[in-house]
C-alpha cells in the first residue's frame, strides 16, 4: 500500500511540472487524463459505430441494386462500354433512392413525368467506380453484368457468399426492392414474400440464417420464378426483430413489418362473433393494413 502511495505522489508531482512547464495549460493524456480519456473513446465509439454504419450501407445497397439496379452496358466500337449505374423504383419509394444519394453523395435523381417511377443515375466513370467498389463482394444475381462492368473500370471482380450471415442487410435491401409483405386471411397471418427470375445464380441463394431463428419455404414455381416464403405464425415475431436492426427505406414495407407485434396480440380476434367489438378491433387492423396496395397489388391474400 505505502509503495502505491509512493507511485502516486510521483505521478502527481510529474504531471504538476510538466504543467508548470506549458504554462499552466492542462496537459491532455489519453491515461492520465479523464477529459482526455473521454475524448478518446468517444472518437473511437464514433469510428466504430461509422465504421458498422458503412458496412450495413453497402450490403443494403447491393440488395437494392440486385433488385432494381441496371448497368447500362453498350458496344462502342466492338467494345462492351459502361454508360451509367441505374437504380429505378416506383414514386412511393423515392426515399430509398434519397437514402442511397444522401449517403454517397453523388448520383442524381430522375423523376418520370409519364410514369409514376423515379431513377437514380450515377454516369461519370470516378462515381462507377466508387459505387462498383463498394459493392463488389456482395452482388449475388446480377452477376454477368456486374463482371462487365468491373471489366471495362479494370476492377478485379469478387464473388458474393450466397449464404446470408445473420442479420445481413443485404436481404433488407432485396425486400426494400424486390419483396412483398402481404396478408393472408385464410392463414390469419403476416408474410415476407421475395419471388427472383429463376437462373444460375438466384438459386445458389441461401436465406435460411439470414432472419434469426426464422429459415423460408422456398418454392419453384410456375414461368421460371423462385420463391422464397416467411409464412410460419409462430416466427412471425423474429421477422419483426430482423427488420428492426435492418429497417426498410420502402415506407410501406416497412409501416406493415411495423404492425407485426400489435396483430400477433390480436390475431385470435379473427374467430370472434362479427359483431363483437373483438372482431371489429381486428377488422380495423386488416382496413389500415390492406388500404395502400403494393406495388404489384398483392396486399391481400384469400
Amino acid at each position: 500500500m505505502n509503495i502505491i502511495l509512493q507511485i502516486y505522489k510521483l505521478l502527481c508531482k510529474y504531471m504538476k511540472n510538466l504543467n508548470s512547464q506549458n504554462n499552466n495549460d492542462t496537459v491532455v493524456q489519453s491515461a492520465g487524463n479523464l477529459m482526455g480519456s473521454s475524448e478518446t473513446i468517444r472518437q473511437l465509439s464514433s469510428f466504430k459505430n461509422s465504421n458498422r454504419n458503412l458496412l450495413w450501407f453497402n450490403s443494403w445497397l447491393a440488395g437494392i441494386i440486385d433488385g432494381d439496379g441496371n448497368f447500362d452496358l453498350r458496344k462502342l466500337n466492338n467494345k462492351i462500354v459502361l454508360k451509367a449505374i441505374r437504380i429505378k423504383v416506383h414514386v412511393r419509394d423515392v426515399r430509398v433512392l434519397t437514402m442511397i444519394q444522401n449517403t454517397l453523395h453523388f448520383g442524381r435523381i430522375r423523376y418520370d413525368k409519364k410514369n409514376p417511377y423515379c431513377t437514380y443515375i450515377v454516369s461519370t466513370q470516378e462515381q462507377m467506380r466508387k459505387m462498383i467498389n463498394i459493392i463488389n463482394g456482395l452482388i449475388r444475381l446480377k452477376v454477368d453484368s456486374f463482371k462487365k462492368a468491373c471489366a471495362f473500370l479494370d476492377i478485379a471482380f469478387k464473388p458474393g457468399d450466397y449464404t446470408l450471415k445473420p442479420l445481413d442487410a443485404y436481404f433488407a435491401g432485396i425486400i426494400d426492392s424486390d419483396g412483398t409483405i402481404a396478408f393472408n386471411y385464410q392463414g390469419n397471418r403476416i408474410e415476407c414474400v421475395l419471388e427472383l427470375k429463376l437462373n444460375e445464380f438466384s438459386k445458389k441463394l441461401n436465406l435460411d440464417f439470414v432472419v434469426p431463428n426464422y429459415s423460408p419455404s422456398v418454392y419453384y414455381v410456375r414461368n421460371g420464378v423462385i420463391k422464397f416464403s416467411y409464412q410460419r405464425v409462430n416466427q412471425m415475431i423474429f421477422l419483426y426483430e430482423y427488420f428492426m436492426k435492418n429497417r426498410l427505406f420502402c415506407s410501406m414495407k416497412f409501416y406493415r413489418i411495423s404492425k407485426i407485434k400489435y396483430f400477433l396480440t390480436i390475431r385470435h380476434y379473427q374467430k370472434y362473433p362479427r359483431h363483437s367489438l373483438e372482431f371489429r378491433i381486428y377488422s380495423s387492423f386488416l382496413v389500415d393494413f390492406i388500404k395502400t396496395k403494393t406495388q404489384n397489388g398483392q396486399e391481400f391474400r384469400l
